[in-house]
């Protein structure tokens, strides 16, 4: 599971999206699936760099969206999870 604790997450390299009208349309050929995030997970999506971490994101929702960090965290690395089960984001690697 993807928390604030681990490094930062990065998008799966075949994952291709695009946003339209506030909306990440993210295709994985690979797995022929798509998945349409809503307006908080297209920005949670755009801070997926591999440098912020889940808490670096969460900070930055926190603000963004006035709720606290927190509660950011916790919906942040719930997101992050879903992401990561359904293939979104590159496999964590130990290092």
């Amino acid at each position: 599971m993807m928390g604030a604790t681990q490094g930062p997450p990065k998008k799966h390299p075949h994952a291709a999206s695009r946003v339209y009208e506030g909306e990440a349309f993210i295709v994985l050929p690979q797995y022929h699936e798509y998945k349409i995030l809503n307006a908080v997970g297209t920005r949670i999506w755009d801070l997926i760099d591999g440098v912020n971490t889940a808490g670096d994101i969460a900070r930055i929702v926190a603000e963004e969206y006035d709720v606290t960090y927190e509660e950011a965290l916790k919906d942040v690395s719930s997101f992050l999870a879903d992401l990561e089960a359904n293939g979104m984001l590159a496999s964590a690697k130990p290092s």
